[in-house]
């Protein structure tokens, strides 16, 4: 192909792109991105564990909704990411063309592949920047930092770099702390795609009342389940336009092209033509507690350090139980620890995993969980960091732990909390008394739920 023939095309092609670029204020049809594999250069990552990676990465993308994939096997590393970045740039701005093919280390980019990058409207480049496994006591520690950049090929700018930091462990093996740490890495990027301006879903209100609206955009769009939306609004002061938030709408039914949300609050401006913003969120409600349980009977457990037993009618207790949200709107999944403050079992140790039910009134919601429990306490979860060579937890009690209460949304991002609960640990050990004995009460919990 000749030298003008290759300029003509690519300039066709940055007039369509950046033409369609000028015409959407808001995102009205889907991008296309190209991604490239994850870069790791420099580092000693197992083969095994990178198998899937780079279709994990890709499918965040695909998953997203809002963007056309085009998948590229080439990997860059770190050093190639900001010498890519500045040929396009320099292109730009001089209006030169591109050489028939650029190498940067190990990747070469070939007249045709030059081609369809400047075809798509955002180039993404993922590599490992910092990579370690450590092993300080009795497990494998993996830390590896993962730093994505979005390259807007129509304009020769950088929309963002996300810096994403994810850890793995493992008593077992290297590889599964290293496992752990890459599977981390699809949450952080979905987060950290949605929170770029230029990708952030922007739509309309079709219809609404005081409980529910209809709103563009379903899958056509990727929109999930349990995503949350605010409704801006806009007004113009002395010549400068002044956006403000004027109630939240959560997703709770999706379909092809148009999506039902629950109304938590509004103002006047929630009516048809209302416009929308998405509001980009990891997908999960952290919610600390504090816990006063009455135990059915009383304990006799022993004094730490002696074997002395003292009566118990009652323990403090704190916890932290984490709901996902995004993809579930009334029942959603949980899991949560809990630790209770009574010395002469030795300080209790639960976890638990299960699911609630919520009943959401506008800012009200009734909440009741139910949830399988397991258990140890301070002294086996010391003796298990120190000797176990598994990743198996260590229980001493099994059990259940139920509660019922309501939430009140005080702002887009925080709820207070208040319920009363009942819990029961069967020790396995069959114990009367002491630390493995079972036990159990009923109690009430208050916190403060934070939507991360």
């Amino acid at each position: 192909m000749g030298q003008k023939r290759f300029i003509a095309m690519l300039m066709a092609s940055l007039l369509c792109t950046m033409s369609v670029t000028a015409q959407q204020a808001e995102i009205s049809k889907k991008q296309d991105v190209a991604v490239f594999a994850l870069g790791y250069y420099g580092y000693n990552i197992p083969l095994e564990v990178l198998a899937n990676v780079d279709a994990e990465i890709q499918g965040v993308f695909v998953n997203l909704g809002r963007f056309n994939v085009l998948g590229q096997t080439e990997r860059f590393s770190s050093r190639d990411v900001q010498e890519f970045i500045n040929l396009i740039q320099t292109a730009k701005q001089n209006n030169t063309p591109l050489p028939d093919e650029v190498k940067f280390g190990d990747v070469q980019l070939t007249e045709g592949l030059l081609k369809k990058l400047y075809g798509a409207f955002v180039v993404v480049i993922p590599t490992i920047v910092d990579f370690k496994v450590e092993k300080p006591n009795n497990e494998y520690q993996a830390r590896i930092k993962t730093s994505v950049a979005f390259l807007n090929v129509a304009e020769g700018t950088t929309i963002g770099m996300a810096n994403i930091e994810t850890t793995g462990t493992s008593r077992e093996t290297q590889t599964k702390a290293v496992a752990e740490a890459i599977n981390a890495i699809p949450v952080q990027l979905t987060y950290e795609v949605r929170k770029i301006p230029a990708f952030t879903l922007r739509t309309q209100v079709l219809q609404a009342d005081a409980f529910e609206a209809k709103m563009q955009f379903g899958t056509d769009m990727g929109v999930v389940v349990g995503d949350e939306y605010v409704v801006v609004k806009r007004s113009t002061i002395g010549g400068l336009v002044d956006e403000r938030e004027d109630g939240l709408l959560v997703i709770k039914d999706v379909g092809p092209q148009v999506s039902t949300a629950a109304v938590r609050y509004a103002g006047p401006t929630l009516k048809e033509g209302a416009q929308l913003r998405e509001v980009p969120r990891l997908g999960v409600d952290a919610e600390p507690y504090l816990y006063y349980m009455n135990y059915f009977g009383t304990v006799y457990g022993w004094d730490l350090g002696t074997q002395n037993l003292t009566p118990t009618n009652g323990v403090l207790a704190a916890g932290l139980k984490v709901a996902v949200s995004r993809g579930f709107y009334d029942v959603r999944p949980i899991v949560g620890i809990q630790l209770n403050f009574d010395p002469s079992l030795w300080l209790p140790v639960i976890a638990y995993a299960g699911v609630e039910y919520n009943i959401y009134i506008r800012r009200l919601a009734l909440t009741g969980t139910a949830a399988f429990a397991g258990a140890s306490n301070a002294i086996v979860r010391i003796l298990e960091e120190n000797l176990s060579e598994s990743d198996d937890p260590w229980f001493t009690h099994y059990g259940i732990k139920l509660n019922a209460g309501a939430s009140y949304l005080i702002s887009r991002d925080m709820r207070v909390f208040a319920n009363v609960g009942l819990d029961y640990l069967f020790g396995i050990l069959g114990a009367s008394y002491g630390p493995f004995q079972s036990y159990g009460g009923y109690g009430i919990a208050a916190g403060v739920a934070f939507k991360l």
